[in-house]
């Protein structure tokens, strides 16, 4: 089967001793995300992720978190060129990202909002289940670290 990869992050930040996390609207299904993307040009997993964090939401610093990775796994109709019109198996891996620096946004054909909103907001405004499991695992992992005081 075909395969297509795309590569994002959970991003937060501490506010008032709380993670907001923060989201992204498609501007072409209309829903509630977090950024993400396809690798160009041989980039990394991480070079992807940060690229697209940047593109999407105007953030130029995240520090990433070490131990986090989540993969959802599911089908679509192919996007990229060479699955254009045929059915791939889709692998978006999220890495969870603190903003170390604030964005400026530029909306677009892509991106039609971005907000930051806590874990609870976060959970009811995400449409897909694998989104919310990588919100709750990355949630976990934020508070166990310490970054949550």
């Amino acid at each position: 089967m075909l395969k297509e990869f795309s590569y994002g992050a959970v991003v937060y930040k501490i506010h008032e001793g709380e993670p907001l996390f923060l989201l992204v609207l498609s501007g072409r299904n209309e829903r509630w995300g977090f950024p993400k993307g396809h690798v160009e040009n041989g980039e990394t997993e991480l070079e992807t992720a940060s690229r697209e964090i940047y593109e999407e939401t105007g953030i130029r610093r995240v520090n990433f978190v070490d131990g986090f990775k989540h993969e959802e796994v599911y089908i679509i109709d192919g996007t990229l060129p060479e699955t254009k019109g045929r059915i791939a198996e889709k692998h978006s891996v999220y890495f969870l990202a603190e903003a170390v620096s604030d964005g400026a946004v530029r909306y677009n054909d892509e991106i039609a909002g971005v907000k930051w909103v806590n874990a609870d907001k976060a959970m009811q405004l995400l449409s897909f289940s694998g989104q919310k499991k990588a919100l709750k695992d990355a949630y976990d992992k934020i508070n166990i670290s310490g970054g949550n005081k």
